[in-house]
Parts: structure tokens; C-alpha cells; sequence
């Protein structure tokens, strides 16, 4: 049991690793989205994120996918790396694997199809915008 929780404790302080996880989640995200709505006028009826909406009106799906994957990855990489030293690093943590937990929910919507799921899966993202927001108003209002 000890070499689990060592082994959690070298994935938790690696701010490369940390990322990759929610990367992955945006792919089983996708992933699920394609393959659960169906047909492409389903993801145009009832996808929630504009942008993937905009992705499918216009033929750009596999660069917006791409783009995706690498934003998140370069997004959850910089804050991981600068709070690394910080007290608020496991914040930081906790934060992207939120985030990873919701999108894959999110594909998992298409599965479920019910409002109230949906609903849910988007008050988990407002969720962790509020905690970032409270968190880092909190921190720079300690550091002055």
C-alpha cells in the first residue's frame, strides 16, 4: 500500500503529468460526443459548447480538436508550474482534475440524455470557475 500512495505523491508534484490527464479527458470527451450524439445534426441541435458547434458548421473539427488538447494541456502545464512552490498548488491540482471529471460527464451526457444530468455537468463547471476565481482573489488579497 505504501508504494501506491508514493506512487500518487510523484504523479501529484509532477506539473507535466498533471496536465496530460486533462488532455485525455477532453479527448473521452470528444470522443464520446462523436460517437453517442449520433449524427452530426444532433451535435448542431444540442452540444452545449459553441465552439465545438462552430467546429461542425465550418469542417474544422480534427484543428479544433488539436488546438484543444494542446491549449488545455499548455494551460494546466503554466499554473501547475508556477504554483508548484506555492501553498495553493494542490488548489491548482484539484482544480484541473475538476475540470478533467466534468468533461468526461460532459461526453457522458450524450449517453445519459436528460436536462437535469446536463445541468449538473455544467454547475461542475461553474463549479471550479468560481473556486478558481474565489481562490486567486483570496491569494492576491493575502499578498497584499
Amino acid at each position: 500500500m505504501p508504494q501506491i500512495s508514493q506512487n500518487l505523491q510523484s504523479i501529484y508534484r509532477n506539473y507535466k503529468a498533471i496536465p496530460l490527464i486533462l488532455s485525455a479527458a477532453v479527448v473521452i470527451d470528444y470522443a464520446l460526443t462523436f460517437y453517442l450524439a449520433g449524427s452530426i445534426e444532433m451535435i448542431q441541435d444540442y452540444e452545449h459548447s459553441p465552439t465545438l458547434v462552430y467546429a461542425v458548421n465550418h469542417n474544422i473539427v480534427i484543428p479544433y480538436l488539436v488546438f484543444t488538447v494542446f491549449f488545455y494541456y499548455a494551460a494546466g502545464y503554466i499554473v501547475l508550474k508556477y504554483l508548484e512552490d506555492s501553498g495553493i498548488y494542490y488548489i491548482g491540482v484539484s482544480i484541473v482534475l475538476l475540470m478533467s471529471i466534468t468533461h468526461v460527464l460532459g461526453g457522458l451526457s450524450w449517453c445519459v440524455l436528460s436536462a437535469s444530468y446536463s445541468n449538473a455537468v455544467l454547475a461542475l463547471s461553474l463549479t471550479s470557475v468560481v473556486i478558481t476565481i474565489a481562490v486567486f482573489g483570496y491569494e492576491i488579497i493575502r499578498q497584499i
